[in-house]
C-alpha cells in the first residue's frame, strides 16, 4: 500500500463519517433500517477508494478500535436488556433459542461452508461460529421500524444481545484451537473459554464499581455523565481484552445488564447522560459498518456470491424456522408471533468485526482459503440484513403483530 499523506487520511475519515451519517439520516425517509444502506455504501466505498482501507491506515490499532467500539455497543444493548423484563415462559424460550439454536446454527453453517463453499473443516467451523452472532446492532434497528408487540420484541432483543458475545467468544475459542495445532487442543480450548469467562466477570465487577463511583461523583455535573459511561466500559473492556481476546465483549454486556440497577440503588443514576451516549453509539455503528464493509476484496466477493447465497437460503428457510419451532414449543406464543420470529435472525457488526479480526490473522498464518472467510461472512451479513430489513415490516403487518 502507498503511504497516505495526513491530508488523504483526513479525507478518508471525513468521507466515512459523512457517508455513515447520510445513510442514517436518509434511511427513515425510505422506511428501511439504516443497515440496509450502510453495508452496500461501505462496499462501494471500498471499491471506489481502495487506498482508504482503515485496517491499513490504522494498522494494528484498527482491530483495537473496532473491539472497543463493539464493547460500547454491547454495553448499550445490556442496558436495554435491563429495561426489558422477561416472564418465566419467555425466559425458557430465550434459553432454548440460545442453547439449542446456536449449536444447531453452527453445525448446519459449518457443514454448508465445507460442502458448498469447499472450505477446509477448520475454516468451516469458524464461519459457522460467525453465523451464530446476531445482536442489538441489527435486531434493534429493524424492530424499531417494525414495532412488533412487546413480547416478540423482548424475546428477540434478549436472544440477539446474548448471542453477540457468546458467538464471538466461541469463534475466538475455535481460532485458538487452530493456533494450538498439534498440542492438546481440547484442553487449550477449555482453558481459553473458562479463562475468558473469569476475565470478563472480574473486569465487569471492576467496571461496575467504576460506574457507580464515577456516577456518584458527577451526579451534580450531568455533562460529565456520558464520560463516566464511556470511560467505565472502555477501561473495563480494554483491560479484559488485554488479558483474553474478545472477553471484553462479555464484560461490556455484563456491565450493561447490571450497572444501571446497581447505580440507581447506590445513588449514581446516569439517565441524563444516556441520550448523548446513544448518539455516540449510533455514530459508531455507522462508521464500523462502512469501514468493515470496505475491507471485502471484490474479486473474491464475486466468485463466492452464488454459493454463499445458497447458504443464506438454508439459514433463512430451514435453520431459523426450525430453531424457533423448537424454542417456542410449549411457550403459549401465538402462531403469528412464531412465524415472525422465524423470519428474524440478521447478522451484524459483531459478526463482521470478529470475521475481520480472525480472517486477517488466519491469512497471516497462511491458512489455505483464509482469504475467503471475510467475504463469505460479509455476503451472509449483507443478505440477512437486507432481506429481513426489507421484508420484516410487510410481514408484521400481514401477521397483525405490530404494536403502537
Amino acid at each position: 500500500m502507498t503511504q497516505l499523506s495526513t491530508q488523504e487520511i483526513m479525507l478518508a475519515a471525513a468521507l466515512v463519517f459523512g457517508l455513515s451519517t447520510a445513510c442514517q439520516v436518509i434511511a427513515p425517509h425510505l422506511r428501511v433500517p439504516s443497515l440496509v444502506l450502510l453495508l452496500p455504501v461501505g462496499f462501494i466505498f471500498g471499491l471506489l477508494a481502495p487506498t482508504f482501507r482503515f485496517d491499513e491506515i490504522l494498522g494494528s490499532a484498527f482491530p483495537v478500535a473496532v473491539d472497543l467500539m463493539v464493547a460500547v455497543i454491547l454495553f448499550q444493548g445490556g442496558m436495554e436488556l435491563a429495561a426489558l423484563p422477561l416472564g418465566a415462559k419467555d425466559k425458557t424460550v430465550v434459553r432454548k433459542l440460545v442453547w439449542i439454536g446456536a449449536p444447531l446454527t453452527w453445525a448446519v453453517g459449518s457443514l454448508a461452508a465445507h460442502y458448498i463453499l469447499g472450505f477446509e473443516w477448520k475454516l468451516a467451523f469458524i464461519l459457522g461460529a460467525f453465523l451464530i452472532v446476531s445482536g442489538p446492532t441489527v435486531v434493534a434497528p429493524i424492530l424499531d421500524v417494525v414495532r412488533p408487540n412487546s413480547r416478540v420484541r423482548e424475546i428477540l432483543t434478549w436472544e440477539g444481545t446474548l448471542l453477540d458475545p457468546l458467538g464471538a467468544i466461541f469463534a475466538v475459542m475455535l481460532f485458538q484451537i487452530i493456533k494450538a495445532s498439534n498440542e492438546s487442543t481440547f484442553e487449550t480450548a477449555v482453558q481459553y473459554f473458562l479463562g475468558g469467562l473469569l476475565t470478563a466477570t472480574l473486569a465487569a465487577i471492576f467496571g461496575v464499581a467504576l460506574f457507580i463511583g464515577g456516577g456518584r461523583l458527577v451526579k451534580n455535573y450531568p455533562k460529565l455523565g456520558t464520560q463516566v459511561l464511556l470511560g467505565s466500559v472502555l477501561l473495563a473492556a480494554g483491560l479484559a481484552n488485554s488479558v483474553n481476546d474478545d472477553s471484553g465483549l462479555l464484560t461490556a454486556l455484563l456491565m450493561g445488564v447490571t450497572a444501571p440497577r446497581l447505580a440507581k440503588k447506590y445513588g449514581a443514576s446516569l439517565d441524563a447522560a444516556k441520550p448523548f451516549f446513544n448518539t455516540i453509539v449510533t455514530m459508531g455503528i455507522g462508521v464500523l459498518f462502512i469501514t468493515i464493509a470496505a475491507l471485502v476484496p471484490s474479486p473474491t466477493f464475486t466468485s463466492l456470491l452464488l454459493p454463499t447465497f445458497l447458504i443464506v437460503l438454508i439459514l433463512l428457510f430451514i435453520v431459523r424456522p426450525t430453531v424457533v419451532a423448537v424454542g417456542a414449543a410449549g411457550s403459549g406464543l401465538a402462531r403469528n408471533d412464531q412465524i415472525f420470529m422465524g423470519w428474524m435472525y440478521p447478522r451484524g457488526i459483531v459478526a463482521a468485526a470478529t470475521a475481520a479480526s480472525i480472517g486477517t490473522a488466519l491469512v497471516a498464518m497462511k491458512i489455505p482459503g483464509a482469504e475467503n472467510l471475510l467475504p463469505a461472512a460479509f455476503i451472509i451479513i449483507t443478505a440477512t440484513v437486507t432481506v429481513y430489513g426489507l421484508t420484516a415490516t410487510p410481514l408484521a403487518t400481514k401477521l397483525k403483530i405490530r404494536g403502537s
